[in-house]
Order: structure tokens, then sequence, then C-alpha cells
């Protein structure tokens, strides 16, 4: 019997989650794993008992999993792995055995507070979150197309797990299911795949599908000699490579989440989340006021999470670039979150992040650069992750480093924004290498790169002899940016700490076509769209 819409709306009472509980206990999911079985009944009575705001990975890791009282989760993982596990092993159940259960336990990603969700409160549209279902991937042919098939669906499904800002549902056994998966588990997108091998050739091709539409967002092939397999680690690569574009915060999953809105319904925090990645897609002052709204709200109603709290922080980042006059008062306000969160979960890598950029906007460079590069450590396959550190590394001091992650983001994601475009142009045109960097520094005129396309462009053209073509790049900039073409030292110095003989090569370079002069542009109509006041844009973009 199917509750009424005022039972929905009621808080489930203690006997209903502990009946609740049970089905969950006895399901093959849970039957059979004592520390999974500890973990749920720990937090679930805790929350039931009114101390769930308490649980953190040390009180789980003291109450439940029975560590010492020094457990520091720095040093030991045990917690957040058994998080993981429990939280697959809730979806499974429910997109199986428990499908038709009057109400759900929920763990959502980024907290260790259980929510209790009723089935009417998931009927009627329930706003879904970004996330994908894995299927087993199929495979055909000799040996080993099977084994690695098995074997590739486990890696991908851990790969992408680690992308903390989407939710992972699998791997399942059937295509068939796999709707249904994703309607169970409130996600809209399903990752399939096919491994076959002929004539001593193993080609991998997986898909990612939207669940309701059937419509193929993205796809990759991958071949290698089966006689390879054994001298390269290829599904760790291979996984790890596929989950930096569908999981990252600028990855097909979650963009393809943001496609779908308007949307009525989503809870505070899911709106908090999805306005934040909004943000990191538009990179608008418009954007970032929105996402200050939405996550302010879901903090004032008590969802003080570590991730949310390191989104916020990362915000506060981005308006002390972009007002000018509030600039300490935010990064005051970043560095108190993202310890904040760090006190709730020492290894979340986006809060470190977040530290180090109030660290190097004081000149505090080893700091900065302390914590940019324990977030690498933390999350060393998180694109978006790579490039904030890149950016702190590079504007503290440290330009060979700065890059390399720069380029190494790149390379695992190369549809993220035109910012990181704008610091590879730069990183070729400080190598000298002019050819590289007009490459780069033509893709930001499409991707409203802001004043740094024309900039670079003019750079890269004046270092390889074409005068006439680098000074109307340089005059579209000054009609752009006045103040970066009067002092362009300064500000390729909001981007990188370079030294006074690079600088002034890159300053000559600009120096030698831009007179000041006005020079007559060759498409109005371009002018006038690129025209893009400081107000409508945040400046450079940091936001670690």
């Amino acid at each position: 019997m199917q509750p009424t819409l005022d039972e929905a709306e009621q808080a489930p009472t203690p006997d209903e989650v502990i009946t609740a509980l049970g089905r969950v206990l006895d399901s093959r999911q849970f039957s059979r794993s004592p520390r999974a079985r500890g973990f749920l009944v720990y937090a679930v009575t805790e929350t039931l008992a009114g101390r769930g705001e308490r649980l953190s990975e040390r009180t789980i890791a003291r109450g439940a999993l029975q560590r010492a009282a020094d457990f520091d989760g720095r040093d030991d993982a045990s917690v957040r792995v058994q998080a993981v596990w429990v939280r697959k092993s809730l979806e499974d159940y429910y997109a199986s055995t428990g499908e038709q259960d009057p109400l759900r336990i929920v763990l959502t990603r980024g907290s260790y507070i259980p929510q209790f969700i009723r089935a009417a409160a998931r009927a009627g549209g329930a706003p879904t979150s970004p996330g994908v279902v894995v299927v087993m991937l199929s495979s055909s042919g000799d040996d080993p197309a099977a084994l690695f098939a098995r074997s590739m669906s486990e890696t991908l499904v851990q790969s992408l797990a680690r992308h903390t800002h989407i939710k992972v549902v699998g791997p399942i056994d059937a295509s068939s299911d796999a709707a249904a998966s994703a309607a169970a588990g409130g996600v809209t997108s399903i990752l399939t795949g096919h491994v076959s091998v002929r004539d001593g050739v193993l080609l991998l091709t997986v898909r990612l599908v939207d669940a309701a539409s059937e419509e193929v967002l993205w796809s990759s092939e991958e071949s290698i000699e089966v006689s390879r397999l054994g001298r390269f680690d290829t599904e760790t690569r291979w996984s790890r490579e596929i989950a930096s574009q569908l999981g990252d915060p600028s990855g097909l999953v979650i963009r393809q989440e943001l496609g779908r809105r308007p949307r009525e319904g989503a809870g505070t925090e899911l709106a908090a989340r999805l306005a934040f990645y909004a943000f990191l897609d538009h990179e608008s002052v418009e954007s970032l006021t929105e996402a200050v709204r939405e996550v302010d709200l879901a903090l004032d109603a008590g969802v003080r999470t570590a991730p949310l709290l390191a989104m916020r922080a990362a915000l506060a980042n981005a308006m002390s670039v972009h007002d000018s006059q509030r600039r300490d008062l935010e990064l005051d306000l970043a560095e108190s979150l993202g310890r904040e969160a760090l006190s709730l979960d020492g290894s979340n890598a986006h809060a470190h992040l977040v530290l180090s950029w109030p660290a190097s906007a004081r000149g505090h460079a080893k700091l900065a650069i302390e914590h940019a590069e324990t977030a690498v450590s933390l999350a060393p396959y998180h694109p978006s992750y790579l490039f904030a550190a890149g950016m702190t590394i590079c504007s503290s001091g440290d330009w060979p480093r700065g890059m390399a992650l720069i380029r190494e983001a790149h390379r695992l994601h190369p549809g993220m924004s035109g910012q990181t475009h704008a610091f590879l142009a730069l990183g070729h045109v400080v190598e000298g290498d002019y050819d590289r960097a007009l490459a780069e520094a033509s893709v930001l005129s499409a991707d409203g790169g802001f004043v740094w396309g024309p900039l670079f462009r003019a750079m890269a053209l004046s270092g390889l002899g074409f005068v006439d073509e680098a000074r109307v790049e340089a005059a579209q900039a000054r009609t752009m940016r006045p103040d970066v073409m009067d002092d362009v030292a300064a500000h390729l110095g909001e981007l990188a700490r370079l030294t006074d003989e690079q600088l002034e090569r890159l300053v000559g370079l600009v120096s030698a076509v831009d007179a000041g002069a006005e020079i007559e542009l060759p498409d109005p109509d371009v002018v006038i769209a690129l025209q893009r006041t400081p107000e409508s844009r945040v400046r450079s973009g940091r936001r670690a």
C-alpha cells in the first residue's frame, strides 16, 4: 500500500527507519559484511538519537570500526573506503531487491549522515543528481576479452567513485536494467561499453548515454596489442582517463545535468551544488552571484559538509578577484571556510586547494605550494583540481611545476574551460614556441577568452614576425581592456610569477606592435561581441 501525500510529507518515525534498516541488513549486499553492517547501524542509530551532526570520519572510526582514540584519517582511509562500500551496497540493494521498499536509507556523497526518504517523495519526477550507472562491459572475440571486460568494469567504477562530485551506481550486469537502475539511483547517465580481441589487438569502446532518451552523449575508443597488456597498467590508465572526462566538475556527467535546468523540487544541497557547477561552467559574475546565494542558503540550513564548505570557500576566492574592495574580507572568509572543511574531512582535496589561493595572494608562496601539492596528492586524476593547483603554483613562483600540472589536466580532460588554453598559450609564449601559442590562443576567441585571447595572439604573431596581424590583435585587446595594454607586465603577474627576463621579452613582443594608435579592426560585429567589461566576467577566473 502506497503512503498518502500527507504521510509522505511527514518525517519517518524511528520504527519505520528501524524496519527499513532491518530489510537492508537482511539483504545479500549486507548480510555477509560485518563492517558494512556496523557502519550503517552506527550511522542510522546515532542519527535517530539526534547526534547525526556529530558523525564524522573520526567518530565513525571509533564508534563503528573500533579504531583507537588517536585515529587520523590522513593516514588511515578505512572509514572513507567503508563509506564508499556502504553507499554502493545501498544503491545496489534499492536498484534490485529493495526497489519497492516504502522507505529508503540514503548515504549521500560528502556526508556520513544518512537520509530517510519515503517512496512517495521519490515519485513524480523527483530531481536527479549528477551521476552515472555503469553497466558491465560486454565482450567478444578471443581471450582475454571476457576477463578484461569484467576487470575493466570494476576498475572504471573505482576510478569514477574517486570523483566525489558525481554519484556512481554499479557495475550492474545487464544493460536492460540500466534505465531502472538510473531512475532508482536518481541519476540520468548510463555508461556502457564493449571489449573485443581480434588478431592480437584488444579494442575497448565505451559510450555515455542519456538514460531517458538513449542519446549517445559521448564515446571513446582505445586499442592495444594483447602482447603489451602485461607491460602496461592499461586498465588503470584507461579507466582514470575516462573517469577524468566524465566525473570531473567540468566533466560530461555534470554538464549533462546542468543542461537539464531549470528544474523544480531540487533540495537545498543539490541546488547549491548545481549552482556551483554552473559557475565553473560559465565563469560569469552572474553565475558567481547565483552560486554564492544558493550555497549560502544550504549552509544556513545546516548542510555544513566539507564539500559544500570548500565550494563556498572557492566562491569567496573568486569574489576576492572580482571585487578588489572586498578582497581581504573574501580571502579571510575563504581561509575560515577552508579550515572548517578540513576539520570535518582532513583528506578533502578541494579544501586544500581553496586554502592555497589566499596564501598565494598574500605572498606566502611556500604555504600556497604546500596546500596545492597536498591537493594534487589527494586527487591526482581530477583535471579541475590539477588545473587550479597549477595556477596557484605558477603564481607562487614555480613556473615549470605549475605548467606541468596544467598540461596534465588538459591531457586528462581536453574539454575543460578556455582558461586552460589561456595558460597553455602563455606557457608556449614564455618558452618561445609561438606556433603552438597561436594555436592555443586561437581557441580563446570562440570560448569567451576575455582579453587574454587577443593579447596572447598578438604576442605569438609578433614573435612569428606577422606584424600587421599582431597589430590588429593588439588593437582589439586595447579596445577590450586598455589598462591591460598600458601595463602588460602587471597583468601577466596575475597569472604567473615570471622572471624579469621573461617579462621583458613578453612585454617587448606587445610593445613592438602596440603604439596605442587606432587601427581599423576587420569585423566590427565580432569586436562588439568581445567587448566584455570587467563587470561582466570574473577577471582571471581563479577559483581554486
